[in-house]
């Protein structure tokens, strides 16, 4: 193991083990690096790397950071728009497993009246043509609304940076794109009727369906095809 790592291992291993706490300072940086047995630079490497990822705050003094969903998913977010479309469509496994979760965690959690609020958008984008940006973006608020209902921070802040970069792929364009908005359309009216019924392990498998087939959408217009990567 490099120096490097040791260093970014021995920090991540204090915060661990809670001998550094969220928001609390690190050791100084002579002693810290002497107890670690490494250079002083590579500590300030480690730190540097640490604070990428959210660990640490990104400036100023060395401080473990509020450890909350939106700072650890900082260096996440700062990569997964960089994944072309092969390495995206593998976080859509992931994707399945969490937003499926999160759907029927949504259903036991919101109200009549959030449900009413996720129907009028589902009327609202199958109301609209495949072609037109604003389905796109009334999907991902469909998206979002049901992700936040799940009441899961972490996984939320997970899915909102997997979500971003899947728009930049957008399935609503293409050959074959007013079918599968008709499809998608569809599978967002039976996702709200097993929500209404208050049955989550419905909701689940609906949710499971619904990207699974976004998956297989994304595959055949730019893996299996010639298209490009991104529109």
């Amino acid at each position: 193991m490099g120096a490097v790592d040791t260093a970014r291992e021995g920090i991540c291993q204090l915060i661990a083990s809670g001998e550094l706490k969220p928001g609390q300072r690190l050791p100084g940086e002579v002693e810290l690096a002497a107890a670690l047995g490494v250079s002083r630079g590579s500590l300030r490497e480690a730190q540097r790397m640490l604070a990428v990822a959210g660990v640490l705050e990104p400036s100023g003094k060395p401080v473990v950071s509020d450890m909350k969903a939106t700072s650890l998913m900082t260096g996440l977010a700062m990569v997964v728009p960089l994944l072309p479309v092969e390495r995206l469509l593998e976080l859509f496994p992931l994707r399945e497993v969490l937003e499926s979760y999160l759907a029927a965690q949504a259903t036991a959690r919101m109200s009549d009246a959030d449900l009413d609020e996720l129907e009028a958008l589902v009327m609202r984008v199958a109301a609209l043509e495949a072609d037109d940006p604003q389905a796109a973006e009334l999907d991902h608020l469909f998206h979002s609304l049901l992700i936040q209902g799940g009441g899961d921070e972490m996984i939320g802040a997970l899915l909102e940076t997997i979500h971003q970069r899947g728009g930049d792929y957008r399935v609503f364009t293409g050959e074959g794109a007013q079918a599968f908005k008709a499809s998608s359309d569809e599978g967002h009216r039976r996702l709200i009727a097993a929500m209404r019924n208050r049955d989550p392990e419905g909701a689940r498998s609906l949710m499971a369906e619904h990207i699974r087939n976004t998956r297989y959408r994304l595959q055949r217009m730019y893996v299996d095809s010639s298209e490009p990567a991104t529109q």
